[in-house]
């Protein structure tokens, strides 16, 4: 009996995640950054701006990694963005976009340049 409770309230709530354009197996693109990670961050803001995106802060993660929803002018999410601190003064960001989606892509690799310098 306390099975089926539990399971009509689950059955309603499937399908109520918006992947947004990523979808449900998105592409990987990870990048080391060689400046602390705070700076890291609001660096991506600034860039991903410059590209006709916007970056949203989301969460934070256990370990201490920020996540974030890079967004369209529409306000979907095209890319989900993973800043952690990898060592010293070194930042891992990763980047889950949807696959086949080259223009992303090219942006993703112009964020992420600007923020090298």
């Amino acid at each position: 009996m306390n099975k089926l409770l539990i399971l009509f309230p689950a059955l309603c709530l499937i399908g109520c995640v918006d992947l947004g354009k990523i979808g449900t197996h998105p592409e990987v693109a990870s990048f080391y950054i060689n400046h602390p990670k705070s700076q890291v961050a609001d660096c991506l803001i600034y860039a991903s701006s410059r590209e006709h995106l916007s970056l949203e802060f989301d969460d934070t993660l256990p370990d201490g990694s920020e996540r974030y929803n890079l967004q369209d002018s529409d306000y979907t999410d095209v890319a989900w963005v993973e800043v952690s601190k990898f060592s010293g003064k070194q930042t891992s960001v990763e980047f889950y976009y949807a696959p086949h989606d080259p223009g992303l892509h090219k942006s993703i690799l112009s964020i992420v340049d600007q923020c090298k310098k």
